[in-house]
């Protein structure tokens, strides 16, 4: 039942939320609903952190346990999501309070917020398929609205209809494939699909073809709210136009689910020794990473650059686990140590592109705030007259350039190592190239940016602005320590992602 309270408190609170609104505005107090929408996410920060070192945990509603009744199970993988699921909100709330003070209706606001987290968490517990697609949904509505909250204009509204609709198409799809599985082994539980898996393989009761095709289902319908190139398009219109708040959680942490629930259904339930799932994600991979490299270096609107910038180093997630799968089915477990190093490169990454990108989001927004425009012309120069937003801005634009000794640096590195450990490999040298080739173009504009925000002469708009509100700038400044804190004590966290990846490939 423990497994269960994080969700619940986040729950709840979205739903005493419109009451408590309510009577803030009868007493006056109307910042009350912030201080709650606050404390939930710090309550339920709280008690997954407690989990720590008493995992795994389970539960099932008995008596309708596994293989047909629904599981939730916590291990180290799906606590270390949660936790940057939870950790990402409770900042994004902070920020909140000043930032959306101008908008109305922000006790849906809130609501829909706890939701869209609740809902990541739920995915992350999930030990089956039919609890992941209700949290997967809950997560997608909550996320859908969010996008057009400010619906007085066209932009969030076209932005969030196309989002919609693709990331509809895109569940559909994955439905389909999940509804295969059942079909062929009676069960959604991953535990049971896995061992049936196996045996139908090896028995041959069912073709090859039928399961690679829902392994493609998968990639593509989890692929969809992960951004995967081509599949990508809703993502550079949502994320501009969505508040920064809310850009900071689609950026951050939502399309990592995506990621997340693509990796675990399929290390979990394919077993990479016998399907070769990961030449797929290579690819998919480095034709992120390029395709959107080329596409942010063509942005004028700070907001867009860093969308497409989310979708390049989604590229390096899947190139990361890409290569720990295929390195297992082409050499077995003599070279598990490889595909070790690739994965925790991976995960590694998932950790720091949420933190950067949440920080670089938040940044943009304090600079729309004050100076109301999202042109990187006309905010040249703002980080002489915003100097904690800009260097928060610029830690966390080296931190994704990968600049040494920075986190982001050895994340890339790992994965980058691991596809040069077996050199007479020849594609994935090739896909090693691809990659390095894409860091230096990424790393480029990223110090362009920096270098254009930084160091040139404020423009005439930019000469009237000021340094955002406090409670905007304590959470960049808590991200931009984070990016600092990650690289100092890089050994725990590398640990931790270790014991996470261990998880993603404890069916190898």
């Amino acid at each position: 039942m423990m497994i269960l309270q994080p969700i619940i408190v986040l729950l709840g609170a979205a739903a005493i939320i419109p009451l408590i609104d309510l009577l803030g505005k009868k007493i006056g107090f109307e910042k009350i609903r912030d201080i709650v929408a606050i404390a939930a996410f710090l309550i339920a920060f709280i008690i997954l952190y407690s989990f720590f070192g008493n995992l795994p945990q389970s539960f099932t509603i008995d008596p309708y346990g596994p293989p047909l009744g629904v599981e939730l199970r916590v291990d180290n993988l799906s606590l270390y999501m949660a936790i940057i699921f939870c950790g990402l909100g409770l900042l994004v709330s902070i920020y909140s309070i000043k930032y959306m003070e101008v908008d109305s209706g922000l006790d849906k606001y809130y609501s829909l917020l706890l939701i869209l987290v609740a809902g990541m968490i739920g995915v992350a517990f999930s030990n089956d398929f039919f609890n992941l697609y209700v949290f997967w949904e809950m997560m997608c509505v909550a996320s859908y609205t969010l996008v057009s909250f400010r619906k007085y204009k066209w932009e969030p509204v076209e932005a969030g209809f196309k989002y919609l609709v693709m990331s509809t198409i895109g569940s559909l799809i994955s439905l389909y494939g999940i509804s295969l599985l059942y079909g062929l082994v009676g069960s959604l539980n991953f535990t049971k699909l896995h061992s049936a898996i196996e045996t139908i393989y090896g028995n041959g009761s069912a073709p090859l073809s039928l399961l690679y095709l829902v392994i493609c289902m998968i990639i593509v319908g989890f692929g969809v709210t992960a951004a995967m190139v081509p599949l990508h398009t809703w993502l550079p219109d949502a994320h501009p136009a969505a508040p920064s708040s809310i850009s900071a959680m689609l950026s951050g942490v939502v399309i990592k689910t995506g990621v997340y629930a693509m990796f675990r259904s399929l290390f979990t339930i394919f077993h990479p020794k016998i399907f070769d799932f990961g030449t797929i994600l290579m690819l998919f991979g480095v034709l992120t990473i390029t395709i959107a490299n080329f596409m942010a270096l063509m942005q004028k609107d700070i907001k867009r650059l860093l969308a497409y910038s989310s979708i390049v180093n989604i590229g390096y997630i899947l190139v990361g686990g890409g290569i720990g799968a295929y390195v297992l089915t082409h050499y077995g477990l003599k070279e598990a140590s490889i595909a070790g190093i690739a994965i925790i490169g991976s995960l590694l990454h998932i950790l720091n592109h949420a933190i950067s990108k949440g920080l670089l989001f938040l940044c943009s927004g304090c600079f729309t705030h004050e100076a109301k425009t999202r042109a990187i012309s006309k905010l040249e120069g703002i980080g002489k007259k915003m100097p904690l937003s800009g260097l928060s801005l610029s830690i966390g634009l080296f931190n994704l350039a990968g600049i040494p000794p920075l986190s982001g640096f050895w994340s890339k590195l790992f994965i980058i190592l691991a596809s040069l450990s077996i050199p007479e490999n020849n594609f994935m040298l090739a896909i090693s190239i691809i990659v390095i080739l894409n860091s230096i173009f990424a790393a480029s504009y990223y110090l362009w940016l920096t270098q254009r925000i930084m160091l040139k002469k404020p423009t005439e708009i930019v000469e009237k602005v000021h340094e955002a509100p406090l409670s905007m700038v304590f959470p960049i400044i808590v991200l931009a320590i984070l990016c600092i804190l990650i690289t100092i004590k890089l050994d725990l966290f590398i640990k931790i992602v270790e014991l996470a990846s261990n998880n993603l490939l404890g069916g190898v």
